[in-house]
């Protein structure tokens, strides 16, 4: 059994960043994908004591270069003003996987970055694993 603390990080937006999760796994092999579904899992757990602050945090984590450049083009960025329903996990997970796929975000195990959603990588105690939100400059 071994016990990984997933930390995210949103450069530049403090108050933002998802709760730090600590992941249970049987083993201490496993894939970039049950990674990121598993810290999702446990994400969405410690959030939903605060359904509003909850979708903010996910919408910001995951919304995509391609949401945020069609939102810019009405000259601002707005998350949904509706009552945020509660967050279905199966559709979180997938959005987190094609999040990282088209690189909204990377993570970094043991200090190194993994790229390949199916990698499989090798937990270590002491060795922090980071979800990481890849914020563009302006302009470029």
């Amino acid at each position: 059994m071994v016990d990984i603390a997933v930390r995210s990080r949103v450069p530049g937006m403090p108050g933002d960043d998802l709760p730090v999760v600590l992941v249970r796994l049987a083993d201490d092999r496993t894939t970039v994908r049950e990674l990121i579904r598993r810290a999702v899992e446990e994400q969405i757990r410690e959030l939903r004591a605060d359904a509003a602050r909850c979708r903010r945090i996910l919408d910001r984590q995951y919304l995509s270069n391609a949401d945020l450049r069609t939102q810019a083009i009405t000259g601002a960025i707005k998350m949904p003003q509706q009552a945020p329903p509660d967050p279905d996990v199966t559709e979180e997970v997938t959005r987190a996987h094609q999040a990282f796929t088209v690189g909204t975000f990377v993570v970094f195990v043991g200090g190194r970055q993994v790229v390949d959603l199916d990698a499989e990588v090798a937990l270590r105690l002491d060795e922090p694993v980071v979800f990481l939100r890849l914020v563009a400059l302006a302009g470029g």
